[in-house]
């Protein structure tokens, strides 16, 4: 339903505003509650406007406008920040070893079959134990495909991230077994086979 006021053009100029007063909040030497508070709040407004003007359609555009307005504040900041007084590191944040340390090889590549193809296993296996659940409680085959399609790439990342986090395997290795473990436990209960 489109109004004859416009609404998306308001969503889009409160979702600048707002990404204004959001740096301008942010800009500030101690954090203002009430600014912050204002900013999301004229966001969440201006998708309101967007999502009443054209449905999704609207609230991609407002989140558009709300991104262009980001990128353009934090290159403003970037370009106007004075330089600073401190060389930058040449640290490589352990990504090489430092002078006759060993090289870890075996350690490495643990690491990147932990956060590679273990994480992205175990991001299809939680995936797919969703794609069943949601088959069983009524949801047509196309929105499960659907579901298991978007959970996926975002299980895998945000697992990659813990993995990554983690300082011990044993940590690692709970962050995947625990939810692959469980998601083989809700396919076996409905019944699905991989």
């Amino acid at each position: 339903m489109s109004f004859p006021i416009g609404l998306l053009w308001i969503g889009g100029g409160g979702a600048v505003a707002s990404m204004a007063l959001l740096r301008h909040a942010w800009g500030k030497p101690s954090r203002s509650v009430p600014l912050n508070l204002g900013a999301w709040a004229t966001l969440l407004a201006a998708l309101l406007c967007g999502m009443a003007d054209s449905g999704a359609w609207g609230m991609a555009v407002v989140t558009l406008a709300a991104l262009a307005a980001a990128f353009l504040c934090l290159a403003h900041a970037a370009l106007a920040a004075p330089p600073g007084r401190q060389a930058a590191s040449n640290r490589r944040v352990r990504m090489l070893p430092e002078g006759a340390e060993p090289l870890r090889l075996g350690a490495r590549f643990l690491t990147f079959a932990l956060t590679v193809p273990g994480a992205c296993l175990t991001a299809l296996a939680i995936a797919l134990a969703a794609r069943a659940v949601a088959g069983r409680i009524g949801l047509h085959d196309a929105d499960g495909n659907v579901l298991m399609l978007f959970l996926m790439p975002l299980l895998w990342m945000l697992l990659v991230m813990l993995l990554l986090f983690q300082d011990r395997r044993r940590a690692q290795l709970l962050w995947l077994s625990l939810p692959a473990l469980a998601s083989l436990l809700i396919l076996a209960a409905t019944g699905t086979h991989i």
